[in-house]
């Protein structure tokens, strides 16, 4: 250790608590697109309440009746279903809008 260190301190101390300053930014970050996520087992009438972006998303995929009695008790995947369409891609479309849509 040189006597620069002792008087002024340590360049990589610093830099370690920036790293990790940086790193538990990054994981906030990840944590809160996380939570934002739609999984296909929610309750439609419960994503939209979550995310109201997500009604004229799933209307402009064919899913017009998105607010009729069923969707406060059918699943995503379940509404999906009847109306023949893929319920895996639905939910990786309407994550990638509503992430980059910020909702």
């Amino acid at each position: 250790m040189s006597l620069k260190d002792l008087f002024f301190g340590n360049d990589t101390e610093n830099e370690s608590e920036e790293t990790i300053l940086a790193n538990e930014e990054v994981k906030n970050e990840e944590t809160a697109v996380n939570e934002a996520l739609v999984t296909a087992d929610m309750i439609v009438g419960d994503l939209i309440a979550k995310h109201p972006l997500a009604a004229q998303f799933l209307m402009e995929c064919g899913m017009g009746c998105i607010y009729c009695p069923a969707s406060q008790m059918e699943s995503l995947a379940e509404a999906c279903a009847v109306h023949g369409i893929d319920g895996e891609e639905i939910v990786d479309a309407l994550n990638d809008y509503l992430i980059e849509h910020n909702a």
